[in-house]
């Protein structure tokens, strides 16, 4: 009776399921993980964003499928702000990010179809695909002292067929970026294969290790038919509103026929909220306060994270580019598994790294917007365990 693009085993893993066990008895536990920045204490909305949310024109449904010419036009200020060039008339508006790759996935490929998704990243990009017919195969991002793009890898699944390329800058969870020259081969071999490119830059305002290599976005002038995705929920800390954007560049006649496609499938759902969208242009002047704060908390559990793993030498920190997250290497004496069951038997959630299709053990991926003092706390109990264990 049911579709087999729902999956009929939805029961959780052994250690979700010693999680929900814990939280259920009433157990204490320090969340490292926590990445939500209206419970981590950083997402704020004054007056004026308030009264923007509740101005009488957002009351009217002028449904536009692309989203209102106002809020586009806000949309392409941010990115002037930060020396980029966007064209409001390649631009779609969506309920968030989840529903911008479903959209690009039916306006790309067929039922059976492939792209290609970065391995490690986050675990989104697959139950989304599925949930649209579509199958996903994995590229590799390498490590060897930093990040970067297996050519070789990308190269051999375009050669097998895929409709399009996903690339997350800053990556969930790794935090790495592209450089430019990896960003031109992608470019190149995209556009040879004939296959498009989903930027996923939610991350893009969180670079906070530059070292002169630039903003590594990849909206601009493209061989290959390019979506840039970003959105309020990481630009502003605003998830609660499901704001979502879609920039389109590449080849003229591409993007005129792709922004028609994503245009043509909005209509079907009209997601986007007035409210929202009358409220954009107030909500995006009001990001950098908010930026300002996540930025200063980064820093902060960037310096404790790191003098953890100086007293523990058996421990790491993968270098990172950006984002909000931190990958910690662990020892190999113990598997993964019974890392994170030992850290959550001392009250301490963190993810393990194959949480993320990382391609080896042990890593744990802790989030660097935590609440510092249980950071703090939750880093204690970490050195502990590697110490008495």
């Amino acid at each position: 009776m049911f579709s087999q693009r729902v999956p009929r085993d939805r029961s959780p893993n052994e250690w979700a399921s010693r999680l929900e066990a814990r939280r259920a008895a009433g157990v204490a536990l320090l969340d490292l993980t926590e990445a939500n920045p209206t419970i981590a204490g950083l997402s704020r909305m004054g007056p004026l964003e308030i009264a923007a949310l509740a101005a009488g024109a957002a009351a009217e449904y002028r449904p536009q499928p692309r989203g209102l010419a106002g809020a586009r036009a806000a949309i392409v200020e941010y990115y002037a702000a930060r020396g980029l060039d966007a064209d409001p008339a390649a631009m779609v508006l969506t309920s968030g990010t989840s529903e911008a790759y479903a959209h690009l996935f039916r306006l790309l490929a067929d039922p059976g179809d492939r792209v290609l998704v970065p391995a490690p990243s986050y675990p989104l990009f697959e139950p989304i695909a599925a949930l649209e017919g579509v199958r996903v195969a994995s590229y590799a991002l390498a490590w060897d002292g930093q990040w970067h793009l297996d050519v070789a890898s990308l190269e051999r699944e375009l050669a097998r067929g895929a409709r399009a390329v996903v690339v997350v800058q800053p990556n969930h969870p790794t935090g790495s970026c592209l450089s430019a020259d990896e960003i031109a081969t992608l470019d190149s071999l995209c556009a040879s294969a004939g296959a498009a490119i989903i930027a996923d830059e939610v991350f893009l305002d969180y670079v906070w290790n530059d070292s002169g290599a630039g903003l590594p976005s990849l909206l601009a002038d493209r061989r290959a038919l390019t979506f840039v995705l970003s959105g309020l929920s990481k630009v502003c800390g605003l998830p609660q509103l499901k704001l979502g954007w879609i920039a389109a560049c590449g080849p003229s006649r591409l993007v005129e026929e792709a922004v028609s496609g994503l245009e043509w499938i909005a209509v079907l759902f009209l997601s986007v909220a007035m409210p929202v969208q009358v409220a954009l242009p107030e909500l995006l002047r009001g990001r950098r306060e908010f930026q300002r704060r996540v930025l200063e908390r980064i820093a902060v559990n960037r310096v404790r994270l790191g003098l953890a793993a100086e007293r523990s030498p058996e421990c790491s920190v993968l270098a990172a580019r950006g984002g909000w997250h931190a990958v910690m290497r662990l020892p190999g004496r113990r598997s993964e598994e019974q890392w994170m069951n030992e850290f959550l038997a001392r009250g301490v959630i963190v993810h393990p790294g194959h949480f993320y299709d990382f391609a080896v053990e042990s890593f744990a991926v802790v989030s660097l917007i935590a609440d510092p003092l249980t950071f703090d706390d939750g880093l204690t109990r970490i050195e502990q365990s590697l110490v008495e264990s």
